[in-house]
């Protein structure tokens, strides 16, 4: 039960719990968000209201955690990894087989439509904000998540925490790829086969009116199995924070049954937005920076930092990214940059003011 937080702020318990919320708040809102991408199809295959989808998925992997804690959510997540990934490649063997084009031919269209990057000098700046962008978000993810974390915490030994992290990288390429390029092929089916309706839907639509029964059931448990396997280790990430972050360990079911409430919420009031895998990511940036450097001088023990003074930092880190977004039009791969500057400025320089100032 021991979190990352605690780890760093052991000796502040005040900070460690403000901290702590900052996390909690940031994540309900994230993953809420995937849950409700998750049950898109399963609304459209079965029949029902999104919003029962939503309630049914969450109670499910709720149910299950509840019961069997980080064991459950590793075991599972293995077999649906497998699961999901298998239905990645049955999509791109269906899609073109339906367009009537081969493979290559369809991604040439997405080619020559800039639906994929080319090893082109205009692609440049797209290339540096993906890679750099990304290097720093992982690094606040792998290394300050609970939710990845506590992987990490629970691993035999050193070396294998290491090994985890390692070829975890290589791996979240490979899918990332694989689900993306989806993207391609759809796109590239639906330049001749016009799509009405909401974008959000498109996959779950062709999987529902093209593919055949026993591929739909394979695309059905995929899908389940990743929107699963990301809100399982979430609500555990959560219940870990409330019960040693906030000493809650005599209400451990209530918090697990805090975090799927919650989550559901989120899950719910997402359904009115578009645009929900970059939105999800965007909730995560902006709080991944703060929560960084926040961690890394906790653990260093480089600088006092009082509650107060971590409230008002983190209103500066998101008044600081909501400029940077609506004024300088930059992407929220760029948020989790602007954050731990801001915060690692902000905490190098309050340490340097006088103990009665504003900011204690």
């Amino acid at each position: 039960g021991l979190t990352v937080y605690s780890i760093a702020f052991n000796k502040d318990l005040n900070l460690n719990k403000v901290v702590t919320s900052i996390y909690l708040i940031s994540k309900i809102l994230a993953v809420g968000v995937r849950l409700y991408s998750g049950s898109i199809l399963i609304s459209q295959f079965f029949g029902l209201s999104i919003y029962l989808a939503i309630c049914g998925l969450a109670f499910l992997t709720f149910s299950y955690t509840l019961i069997g804690g980080l064991k459950a959510v590793v075991r599972t997540d293995l077999l649906q990894t497998l699961v999901f990934i298998t239905g990645g490649i049955c999509a791109h063997i269906m899609i073109p087989e339906f367009s009537e084009k081969n493979w290559s031919e369809m991604m040439q269209i997405g080619l020559e439509s800039e639906k994929i990057f080319s090893f082109d000098l205009s692609y440049i700046w797209i290339v540096l904000t993906g890679v750099l962008g990304g290097v720093i978000f992982d690094i606040a993810t792998h290394g300050v998540d609970q939710d990845f974390a506590q992987r990490l915490l629970a691993n035999k030994s050193l070396k294998g925490a290491q090994k985890s992290i390692f070829f975890s990288s290589f791996f979240s390429i490979f899918v990332g790829l694989l689900f993306l390029s989806i993207g391609t092929l759809l796109y590239a089916y639906h330049l001749e086969v016009p799509y009405i309706g909401k974008s959000d839907y498109v996959f779950s639509s062709f999987i529902v009116n093209k593919f055949p029964s026993f591929l739909k059931g394979l695309m059905l448990a995929g899908v389940i199995a990743a929107t699963m396997s990301t809100l399982d280790s979430t609500m555990n990430a959560i219940s870990s924070c409330f019960i040693s972050d906030f000493k809650l360990l005599k209400y451990k079911k209530f918090s697990s049954l805090v975090s799927f409430l919650l989550l559901t919420i989120v899950a719910l009031i997402s359904t009115e937005s578009s645009g929900i895998l970059e939105l999800g990511l965007r909730v995560a940036s902006w709080s991944a920076g703060f929560l960084l450097a926040m961690v890394t001088f906790g653990i260093f023990k480089t600088s006092s930092i009082s509650p107060l003074k971590a409230i008002v930092m983190y209103a500066l880190n998101i008044f600081v990214i909501f400029i940077s977004q609506e004024y300088l039009n930059l992407t929220w791969h760029w948020f989790t940059y602007i954050g731990f500057f801001i915060t690692s400025i902000s905490i190098l320089l309050g340490s340097s003011l006088p103990k009665k100032s504003f900011f204690i």
